[in-house]
């Protein structure tokens, strides 16, 4: 019988939970993305009146992220041109009017990830 240490066992375990909370988080950001990026960074982030976010915005560090959709600051500190809302002030569209909480705001990053390889 193979032994496995405690340290490689917890790991195993933990590794098993995040990839079973990553795909609820998917749907979850998918719907958040939908509802209210898609129309300005396109169905899968390529851009169009909003700046492209594939391969850019998704590997972000998270705060960097969140200061970006909250406070329309990019991850180099520049303000980020209109229309480009900031969900700080005026809430999400869907649902109206909530300012969105960490929890989806690593929705919807885990989701654009999924628009291919970082560049």
């Amino acid at each position: 019988m193979v032994k496995y240490s405690k340290p490689l066992m917890a790991g195993f375990a933990l590794a098993l939970a995040a990839s079973t909370v990553h795909a609820q988080d998917l749907a979850a950001g998918k719907k958040l993305y939908v509802d209210n990026c898609q129309r300005c960074h396109s169905a899968k982030g390529q851009g169009g009146v909003g700046v492209k976010l594939a391969g850019d915005a998704a590997y972000w560090e998270f705060d960097a992220f969140k200061k970006a959709v909250l406070m329309g600051v990019d991850d180099g500190g520049k303000t980020l041109k209109k229309p480009m809302p900031l969900f700080a002030k005026v809430g999400l569209t869907v649902p109206k009017g909530e300012i969105p909480t960490d929890a989806e705001l690593q929705d919807i990053q885990a989701y654009i990830v999924t628009f291919g390889p970082k560049k």
